[in-house]
């Protein structure tokens, strides 16, 4: 039986054909086109999620966004928490006169709307309170794709902030993107959380590959035993793999930073919470050269999901 997000995907493949797009290879049929795509930077894409809110979701990809950035590479960060933005507010910055919003309506291009954020990472802010943008329609997707796609602007590293749980948003961003990470903690109804979202995703969309980090725990020991049991219990049940990338130790100086409204990373970048995303982001740096080694050039972006699609005909 076709899913929920196979249907959508089939309406979005209609939509991509009916615009004179080729889903096959993920390029405009243009030749002029074709050969921009192909030159262009490939860039990393991963989407952070959690099975919950409150996790620290948004302060792993901040702090992860400010680590890669001082690496000397060009990040873009994208707030996928279209209804319940708050990038802005984690990062210390104003509240943006522009968001993705003003794309989607075709006010405005992404060279508009986005912003620049701490250590030169570009921001694309999302709107807060908009109920309209919890569930973006087939047009929307296609427009947000086409945008990005098509965007004069080369990045090393996309980082896309989703909400939290299974909503048909979030599972829409982490199947376009290359790595999914899954923040959790140790408590348990984070940690049952973290599974079903994975289930979710291996059953009905067979994403078999995900990355793990744990916050708030006491030590490596706490989060590896975290990681343990969720690693166990998705080998036998699920077959899918879950590597883990990294913890985020219980650290007064992150709540400290929350209160100043600035990422630990640049309050106070020698704390024990900075130097542990200093540990991740090199983690993820090698998993991800690996990979490429491994299986070469990554298909750019948002393509992914229209080329990936189950049950669909390429026609």
């Amino acid at each position: 039986m076709i899913n929920e997000l196979d249907d959508q995907v089939a309406t979005l493949k209609e939509l991509v054909r009916r615009k004179g797009l080729n889903t096959p290879t993920g390029t405009l049929s243009s030749p002029a086109v074709n050969e921009e795509l192909s030159q262009r930077k490939v860039p990393h894409t991963m989407a952070i999620t959690s099975g919950k809110g409150g996790v620290g979701k948004t302060l792993v990809t901040v702090n992860l966004a400010i680590q890669f950035a001082r690496q000397g590479l060009k990040v873009l960060l994208i707030d996928a928490d279209l209804g319940l933005a708050n990038i802005d507010v984690v990062l210390g910055m104003s509240t943006p006169q522009y968001t993705i919003q003003d794309v989607l309506e075709g006010n405005l291009t992404l060279d508009q709307v986005a912003v620049e954020g701490p250590e030169g990472i570009t921001v694309l802010p999302a709107a807060s309170g908009v109920t309209a943008l919890s569930v973006l329609t087939e047009e929307q997707k296609i427009a947000l794709m086409d945008h990005i796609d098509h965007w004069n602007a080369d990045f090393d590293v996309v980082l896309v902030d989703t909400g939290a749980g299974i909503s048909e948003n979030v599972r829409f961003f982490v199947l376009a993107v290359e790595r999914i990470m899954v923040v959790a903690t140790p408590d348990p109804t984070s940690v049952t959380d973290a599974y079903a979202l994975m289930k979710v995703l291996f059953l009905n969309h067979r994403a078999s590959h995900f990355d793990l980090v744990v916050n708030q725990v006491r030590d490596e020991a706490e989060a590896k035993e975290v990681y343990r049991t969720l690693a166990q219990v998705a080998d036998k049940f699920l077959n899918i793999v879950l590597n883990f990338v990294g913890f985020i130790p219980e650290d007064t100086q992150l709540a400290q930073s929350v209160r100043q409204q600035k990422p630990v990373s640049i309050a106070f970048p020698n704390a024990p919470v900075s130097l542990a995303f200093h540990k991740m982001s090199k983690n993820l740096l090698r998993m991800w050269q690996q990979k490429r080694h491994e299986e070469g050039r990554m298909i750019f972006f948002w393509r992914r999901l229209l080329k990936d699609a189950p049950g669909q005909s390429e026609s």
